[in-house]
């Protein structure tokens, strides 16, 4: 009851949102190609599912998938580098930071160029836009430990790696976590970006045909199923987040 009760105010501004958004397409009678009623796109996005929203959903979905697994992977690999290496912390901290004023949307049509239109430059680029968070927060993280523990755990003889899987690893979860869900919620944005660079399958090249052909109500039903995906993605990673470290959601609830 409490999570439901938590949950409302955000549902009942959603359905605001969708009321006055409905209320004002009917109220200014806008043409369907400027901007669909919410009902409409609904049924779109139910019509149109088993034909080519879904199929071209499942494409997207993997390429996501699998941009996300890479960025977090590499991400916290490199996160962990950098922290307990003064070399890469000093000479490429820097440049990871820097790398993000370069757009994503620029590096795309290079990696097409590289690797070709299919699958693989639309998951490098969902990967660099989900590594950034992971690597940062990571090194966030891990620079946050409390020291006295870690002379505590020194002082009592424990080894490096026990030192790293008991105080590190728990102590920098909540920073990593915030990363990974960053993540999750962004990378559907580089799995779209590569698509629309060029692609052959996937929601993207259904998007500009709909949007060639003035169709609207398609586009927001493509966005529909990315928006699905992308807060699904991200509450498959909260729950991981609370199955990975309990202990850090009783103490939130004591504290309330």
């Amino acid at each position: 009851m409490a999570k439901l009760r938590s949950s409302l105010p955000s549902l009942l501004a959603l359905c605001m949102i969708f009321g006055v958004w409905e209320l004002f397409v009917h109220v200014t009678d806008q043409p369907a190609y400027i901007l669909p009623p919410l009902s409409s796109i609904v049924e779109t996005a139910i019509v149109l599912a088993a034909d080519r929203l879904l199929p071209a959903a499942w494409v997207t979905l993997q390429e996501m998938l699998m941009g996300f697994g890479i960025g977090v992977v590499v991400g916290l690999t490199l996160g962990t580098l950098i922290h307990f290496s003064v070399l890469l912390r000093q000479g490429l901290l820097p440049l990871v930071i820097g790398s993000q004023a370069i757009p994503v949307i620029a590096i795309a049509p290079l990696l097409i160029l590289w690797f070709g239109f299919g699958m693989t430059p639309k998951v490098i680029v969902a990967a660099l836009v989900a590594f950034f968070p992971v690597v940062v927060n990571t090194v966030s993280g891990l620079a946050a430990v409390d020291r006295d523990m870690i002379r505590l755990m020194d002082s009592l003889g424990a080894t490096k790696r026990q030192i790293y899987c008991k105080v590190y690893l728990p102590a920098s979860l909540p920073f990593i976590f915030a990363g990974v869900k960053n993540a999750a919620a962004i990378s559907a944005i580089g799995a779209i970006v590569g698509e629309w660079v060029g692609a052959h399958e996937g929601l993207g090249p259904v998007m500009i045909a709909a949007i060639a052909g003035f169709k609207t109500t398609v586009v927001f039903a493509a966005i529909l199923y990315l928006a699905i995906m992308a807060v699904g993605l991200f509450l498959l990673v909260s729950l991981i987040e609370r199955l990975a470290m309990p202990w850090h959601f009783l103490a939130d609830e004591r504290g309330k």
